[in-house]
């Protein structure tokens, strides 16, 4: 946003020099040796199926119909997802901040739209029967400009539409540092009141314990280790009907 109306600007350069500049020339998380990133996208996209059909949509036919929106899509992945469940690639679109991501995104999935910007100035179409939003608060540290952002995507929701959410939520607040703070669940459901979440709760095994068992047993193991959640930290994925 504009200064004038909002003051978001500096936080929204900020974040894009973070990812930019350190974290994308750096990723690990873009390397086939690196197995923690395999694991959190295996469960990221159990919980979209899942949530998906405790909302009523239990088929490649209903999907197709459906209109998504991905707020801060990255590269692309989940909405790719989607379209291997049976999504109409015209029908969905991503936004996020870093154009050199959505750039990358265009290249690798073609039909679907993929926009670069500030999502709380865009036009993103809609209203969207799906709106998501992944892994992008906890790179927010301005209170006030994640409550701008999650009230946008709820505005942009259907009557009835399905908002997916993760990220790496605690009971109590946790020290962070400038690029990262993880939310709290209170603060999330102040943001998304009065709608009430519906939770997966300790859904990410960790990181430590991942490290240790993958070179062990495999990742095959280590990912029905995650599964029964025994090691798991609280990253968190939540719906809600709108």
């Amino acid at each position: 946003m504009a200064e004038g109306e909002g003051g978001f600007e500096q936080d929204l350069e900020a974040i894009n020099r973070y990812y930019t500049e350190r974290f994308l020339p750096a990723n690990p998380w873009a390397s086939l040796l690196n197995a923690y990133p395999y694991l959190v996208a295996r469960q990221r996209q159990r919980r979209m199926r899942e949530a998906l059909v405790a909302c009523g949509v239990r088929t490649a036919e209903a999907l197709r119909e459906m209109s998504v929106l991905d707020v801060g899509c990255g590269a692309g992945s989940n909405l790719a997802w989607l379209v291997e469940l049976g999504a109409d690639p015209s029908r969905l679109t991503g936004i996020d901040l870093i154009a050199q991501r959505t750039a990358v995104a265009r290249s690798r999935f073609a039909g679907i739209r993929f926009m670069a910007g500030d999502f709380l100035k865009a036009d993103v179409g809609g209203p969207f029967d799906m709106v998501m939003m992944l892994a992008v608060l906890s790179s927010v540290t301005n209170a006030e400009l994640k409550r701008r952002l999650v009230e946008k995507a709820l505005a942009q929701l259907k009557p009835g539409g399905v908002f997916f959410f993760y990220d790496v939520i605690s009971r109590r607040h946790v020290p962070g540092t400038p690029e990262y703070q993880r939310l709290t669940f209170a603060e999330l459901e102040g943001y998304v009141a009065p709608r009430k979440l519906r939770y997966f709760r300790k859904d990410l095994l960790s990181r430590g314990v991942a490290e240790r068992l993958l070179p062990r047993v495999g990742v095959t193991v280590t990912e029905l280790v995650q599964a029964t959640r025994l090691f798991n930290i609280d990253g968190t994925f939540a719906y809600l009907r709108g």
